[in-house]
């Protein structure tokens, strides 16, 4: 997932818990409509019973899912998402009291919350960084760690199609072919294109 942040992950995490309650409920209640596939399959098979199952199945991978993220990464840190509706008097903001000074005046500044619709999470932070580098810099360091193997997968996949059996003599331009593939920069091409001459026919 491009541009994810820990704030993004443990939504999606968050959401996927309570689907699994809500499913784990209908399953109990013989109601498969979640799974369209398995509930057609029952639904021509009606002497097959496998609620109890599906529901301990469930119940299973919840419980893998709170051991494996049991702490909730963004408790202290929503502060960060918005500060200008976090109130460090009233919420648990995770800050020494200098930062905390720091965030009641980004929280009442004019200039930056004009600003705070206009860019994304992360560039918002680099500019309040001008003017508040320490508690910009805290900011920034929760938002960068790498919460998904994306990039990794990405390069993988490209590396897989790219060197193949009839293109094995890659290695001396591999680097260069991952770089232009991986690249968020999308190619002007009607650029490169009026720098060349067509080809005279013979």
């Amino acid at each position: 997932m491009k541009n994810s942040n820990m704030f993004l992950v443990a939504d999606k995490i968050q959401a996927f818990k309570r689907k699994l309650a809500l499913w784990t409920k209908r399953a109990q209640e013989k109601r498969m409509d979640m799974f369209p596939l398995l509930s057609d399959i029952l639904e021509n098979s009606p002497q097959v019973n496998i609620s109890d199952s599906v529901s301990q199945h469930l119940s299973q991978l919840a419980e893998k899912f709170d051991e494996y993220f049991a702490e909730d990464p963004r408790e202290g840190h929503m502060w960060i998402l918005d500060p200008f509706s976090v109130d460090p008097t009233a919420n648990d903001v995770a800050l020494p009291s200098h930062l905390e000074s720091q965030l009641l005046e980004v929280s009442t500044d004019s200039t930056l919350k004009l600003q705070w619709g206009k860019l994304d999470l992360g560039s918002f932070w680099i500019a309040v960084s001008k003017v508040y580098p320490c508690l910009a810099l805290r900011a920034v360091k929760l938002l960068l760690p790498f919460t998904t193997t994306y990039l990794c997968e990405s390069g993988f996949s490209i590396v897989a199609t790219t060197k193949t059996k009839a293109r094995n003599r890659l290695r001396a331009t591999l680097e260069a072919t991952l770089r232009v593939s991986l690249s968020p920069i999308p190619p002007r091409l009607d650029l490169i294109v009026s720098k060349r001459q067509a080809q005279v026919s013979h």
